[in-house]
């Protein structure tokens, strides 16, 4: 069987040789477990939100640039070019996949139906949340017609591979066959990272790391609500610092961490490579994710398998990870306040055990287990 999966993501040509992000790799070997891939992405462009180093299997000749449909003019007016790259791929296919959210997916639904090919869905975050509650007040402005654009080509999916179990399939239906199952790839668990968790919550002094991973400028990963409740915390005695992981300049957050004091327990550490996050995670005390958009964040699941603390917002496919315990409202920095007060060793160690646990949910054996049930379901009816 020959698929075709068109996705904003970014893929780089180099020496005959393909190359993406981490991320996208697990996504692209599970889809390759289909049959033979096609791609249509975005180009990179020396712009990322992570490294672009990782070597696919791909071959060059199945692989097709797209234009950044980043405006209104290129979206809606400069089309031509997008439309004739996917449709020269969707006539060798016998499967069209689509990047939800994302305009270029929805261009292909159109395209797939227009030639009566099977297209799937996958429906990887809440376009209203993202735009909505991004800085520029033209996404504001877009946030309705983006939401049910998504909403209409997941509606018509043949097939639709959800990362939640529930948030995301509730406020995107569909009429076509569907699973609710994460994208996430964390390393096998050793029993040594749980162990090596427990002994350094042991050494902890006063001294509480905080970490989230996520782009600085787009707003909606929410870093400012934890920087707004530093103040506080430390007025009620947490000598607390803040690292930031995430591609961007951060011009935002670094004039908050200035007006409110905070400039020199917030450290911007930029882009990094995965190994370098986890090695980060292991330096860290608790992970948080304050987000007002997400599907199901690789980030947390990483943070999970390294046996971390875990505090996130009410957001998308997090509570479905977390306990209700550690999990806060959306900008609301007293929540972020109390439940990272909360924290002693006792509770920590608690938590450490059970995101541990619960990141065996995550292991690539067990993703790709009811991925290949539901590929196999799709090619029954192809």
């Amino acid at each position: 069987m020959k698929i075709l999966l068109v996705t904003k993501q970014v893929l780089d040509t180099r020496e005959s040789l393909v190359y993406c992000p981490f991320a996208l790799s697990s996504t692209l070997r599970r889809f390759e477990m289909m049959g033979e891939l096609y791609v249509c992405s975005y180009k990179y462009e020396g712009k990322a939100s992570q490294p672009v180093d990782t070597k696919t299997d791909l071959h060059e000749d199945h692989v097709a640039f797209l234009d950044n449909e980043s405006n209104l003019k290129t979206r809606y007016f400069s089309r031509q070019h997008n439309q004739q790259t996917i449709e020269t791929f969707v006539k060798k296919v016998d499967l069209v996949i689509g990047y939800v959210p994302a305009t270029v997916g929805d261009l292909a639904l159109t395209i797939a139906h227009r030639h009566h090919k099977p297209y799937m869905s996958f429906l990887v975050a809440c376009i209203w949340d993202g735009m909505w509650h991004h800085r520029s007040w033209k996404a504001k402005l877009m946030a309705p017609v983006f939401f049910f654009e998504t909403r209409k080509t997941v509606l018509y999916s043949d097939y639709v591979w959800y990362v939640t179990e529930e948030f995301l399939q509730r406020r995107y239906p569909t009429h076509g066959v569907s699973l609710g199952c994460t994208d996430t790839n964390i390393d096998v668990l050793s029993d040594d990272i749980l162990q090596n968790r427990l002994s350094k919550i042991d050494r902890m002094g006063k001294k509480v790391k905080l970490l989230t991973v996520g782009h600085l400028d787009v707003g909606f990963k929410g870093q400012q609500f934890v920087i707004k409740a530093m103040s506080e915390m430390i007025r009620n005695g947490m000598d607390v610092e803040y690292y930031l992981i995430g591609d961007g300049h951060g011009d935002y957050l670094k004039k908050l961490a200035e007006r409110t004091c905070m400039n020199e327990r917030v450290f911007f550490l930029g882009r990094k490579t995965r190994k370098e996050v986890l090695a980060y995670m292991d330096e860290t005390d608790i992970y948080i994710q304050p987000s007002l958009q997400e599907g199901l964040p690789r980030s947390v699941a990483e943070a999970m398998s390294r046996a971390m603390p875990v505090v996130v917002s009410q957001t998308g496919g997090m509570p479905e990870m977390v306990e209700p315990a550690f999990i806060t409202r959306r900008k609301n920095v007293k929540d972020i306040v109390a439940v990272l007060s909360s924290f002693d060793r006792q509770t920590m160690k608690e938590q450490a055990r059970r995101n541990f646990r619960k990141a065996s949910d995550y292991q690539p054996y067990m993703i790709d287990s009811k991925l290949k049930t539901f590929f196999k379901e799709i090619e029954n009816t192809l």
